[in-house]
Protein backbone atom coordinates (compact mmCIF):
# COMPACT_ATOMS: atom_id res chain seq x y z
CA UNK A 1 0.00 0.00 0.00
CA UNK A 2 1.69 3.37 -1.12
CA UNK A 3 2.50 5.50 2.19
CA UNK A 4 0.12 8.62 0.70
CA UNK A 5 -3.31 6.62 0.03
CA UNK A 6 -6.12 7.99 1.29
CA UNK A 7 -9.40 5.81 1.85
CA UNK A 8 -11.46 9.26 1.29
CA UNK A 9 -10.04 9.91 -1.73
CA UNK A 10 -11.13 6.02 -3.00
CA UNK A 11 -14.74 6.94 -1.66
CA UNK A 12 -14.50 10.12 -3.97
CA UNK A 13 -12.85 8.08 -7.00
CA UNK A 14 -16.00 5.66 -6.43
CA UNK A 15 -18.61 8.08 -6.13
CA UNK A 16 -16.70 9.71 -8.53
CA UNK A 17 -17.35 6.69 -10.97
CA UNK A 18 -21.01 6.03 -10.02
CA UNK A 19 -21.89 9.70 -11.44
CA UNK A 20 -20.48 8.44 -14.69
CA UNK A 21 -22.03 5.24 -14.60
CA UNK A 22 -25.29 6.40 -13.85
CA UNK A 23 -25.19 10.19 -15.17
CA UNK A 24 -29.07 10.77 -14.86
CA UNK A 25 -29.89 9.48 -11.39
CA UNK A 26 -30.70 6.47 -12.11
CA UNK A 27 -29.73 5.17 -9.12
CA UNK A 28 -32.70 7.43 -7.16
CA UNK A 29 -35.45 4.52 -6.56
CA UNK A 30 -32.64 2.66 -5.11
CA UNK A 31 -30.92 5.27 -3.24
CA UNK A 32 -33.73 8.14 -2.11
CA UNK A 33 -34.54 11.63 -2.55
CA UNK A 34 -31.48 12.97 -1.07
CA UNK A 35 -29.57 12.56 -3.68
CA UNK A 36 -31.43 14.72 -6.12
CA UNK A 37 -31.44 17.22 -3.06
CA UNK A 38 -27.67 17.90 -3.48
CA UNK A 39 -26.08 20.84 -4.33
CA UNK A 40 -23.33 19.37 -5.44
CA UNK A 41 -21.84 20.99 -8.63
CA UNK A 42 -21.79 19.84 -12.22
CA UNK A 43 -18.50 19.15 -13.26
CA UNK A 44 -16.32 19.08 -16.52
CA UNK A 45 -12.56 18.14 -17.12
CA UNK A 46 -10.59 18.51 -19.73
CA UNK A 47 -6.85 18.19 -20.70
CA UNK A 48 -4.56 19.75 -22.76
CA UNK A 49 -0.79 19.27 -23.63
CA UNK A 50 0.26 21.15 -20.70
CA UNK A 51 -2.75 21.38 -18.32
CA UNK A 52 -6.01 20.00 -16.75
CA UNK A 53 -9.18 22.49 -16.47
CA UNK A 54 -11.99 21.82 -14.06
CA UNK A 55 -14.69 24.01 -14.91
CA UNK A 56 -17.35 23.80 -12.17
CA UNK A 57 -21.16 24.67 -12.25
CA UNK A 58 -21.79 26.90 -8.72
CA UNK A 59 -24.28 29.72 -9.81
CA UNK A 60 -25.60 32.24 -7.63
CA UNK A 61 -22.43 32.02 -4.47
CA UNK A 62 -19.72 34.38 -3.52
CA UNK A 63 -16.65 33.25 -5.48
CA UNK A 64 -14.97 34.32 -1.60
CA UNK A 65 -17.32 31.58 -0.05
CA UNK A 66 -15.38 28.26 -2.01
CA UNK A 67 -12.73 26.61 -0.91
CA UNK A 68 -10.74 25.07 -3.40
CA UNK A 69 -7.95 22.36 -2.71
CA UNK A 70 -5.38 20.79 -4.94
CA UNK A 71 -3.22 18.19 -4.37
CA UNK A 72 -0.90 15.55 -7.20
CA UNK A 73 -4.31 13.53 -7.64
CA UNK A 74 -7.78 15.35 -6.95
CA UNK A 75 -9.45 18.18 -6.35
CA UNK A 76 -11.92 19.24 -3.75
CA UNK A 77 -14.49 21.87 -3.93
CA UNK A 78 -16.63 22.86 -1.52
CA UNK A 79 -19.14 25.87 0.08
CA UNK A 80 -22.42 26.50 0.91
CA UNK A 81 -25.28 28.34 -1.29
CA UNK A 82 -27.72 30.21 0.57
CA UNK A 83 -31.03 31.44 0.08
CA UNK A 84 -31.46 35.44 0.45
CA UNK A 85 -32.37 36.35 3.85
CA UNK A 86 -34.93 38.74 2.07
CA UNK A 87 -37.06 35.76 0.73
CA UNK A 88 -39.84 35.18 2.72
CA UNK A 89 -41.57 31.42 1.85
CA UNK A 90 -44.86 32.39 1.15
CA UNK A 91 -45.94 32.70 -2.91
CA UNK A 92 -44.27 30.09 -4.03
CA UNK A 93 -45.20 28.18 -6.52
CA UNK A 94 -41.77 25.72 -7.11
CA UNK A 95 -38.62 26.20 -5.15
CA UNK A 96 -35.96 23.88 -7.24
CA UNK A 97 -32.81 25.87 -6.62
CA UNK A 98 -30.42 23.58 -4.52
CA UNK A 99 -29.08 25.11 -1.27
CA UNK A 100 -26.58 24.35 1.41
CA UNK A 101 -23.43 22.67 2.04
CA UNK A 102 -21.61 20.87 -0.87
CA UNK A 103 -18.51 19.19 -1.42
CA UNK A 104 -16.91 17.31 -4.27
CA UNK A 105 -13.80 15.54 -4.51
CA UNK A 106 -12.80 14.98 -7.98
CA UNK A 107 -10.15 12.29 -9.35
CA UNK A 108 -7.66 13.78 -11.64
CA UNK A 109 -7.16 12.18 -15.17
CA UNK A 110 -2.95 12.71 -14.21
CA UNK A 111 -1.15 13.96 -11.75
CA UNK A 112 -0.94 18.16 -11.55
CA UNK A 113 1.56 20.59 -9.78
CA UNK A 114 -0.45 21.85 -6.69
CA UNK A 115 1.67 25.30 -6.46
CA UNK A 116 1.13 26.03 -9.85
CA UNK A 117 -2.63 25.87 -9.74
CA UNK A 118 -5.10 29.15 -10.39
CA UNK A 119 -8.48 29.82 -9.97
CA UNK A 120 -11.06 31.91 -11.58
CA UNK A 121 -14.97 32.25 -11.38
CA UNK A 122 -16.95 33.77 -14.12
CA UNK A 123 -20.86 33.71 -14.55
CA UNK A 124 -21.49 30.83 -12.10
CA UNK A 125 -18.56 28.91 -13.50
CA UNK A 126 -15.44 28.43 -11.38
CA UNK A 127 -12.70 27.09 -13.84
CA UNK A 128 -9.39 25.51 -12.08
CA UNK A 129 -6.58 25.10 -14.32
CA UNK A 130 -3.44 23.30 -13.38
CA UNK A 131 0.10 22.14 -14.62
CA UNK A 132 0.38 18.45 -15.21
CA UNK A 133 3.50 17.07 -13.38
CA UNK A 134 6.49 16.69 -15.40
CA UNK A 135 6.22 13.23 -17.42
CA UNK A 136 8.45 10.12 -16.02
CA UNK A 137 8.81 11.68 -13.15
CA UNK A 138 9.68 8.29 -10.70
CA UNK A 139 6.99 7.91 -7.73
CA UNK A 140 8.08 4.07 -6.59
CA UNK A 141 10.98 2.44 -7.47
CA UNK A 142 11.51 -1.47 -7.22
CA UNK A 143 13.65 -2.77 -4.96
CA UNK A 144 16.58 -5.23 -4.86
CA UNK A 145 16.32 -7.70 -2.22
CA UNK A 146 19.83 -9.26 -0.94
CA UNK A 147 20.14 -13.04 -0.34
CA UNK A 148 22.15 -13.42 3.19
CA UNK A 149 23.09 -16.74 2.22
Amino acid sequence: MPTNWNPFGEFARMREEMRNLFPHNSLMPLLGDAINRSPNPSVDIHETEKEVVVSAEIPGIDPNEINVTVDENQITISGETKRSTERAEEGYRMMERRVGRFSRTIPLPVEVKPDEAWAEYNHGVLEIRMNKAESGRIRSRRLQIKDKH
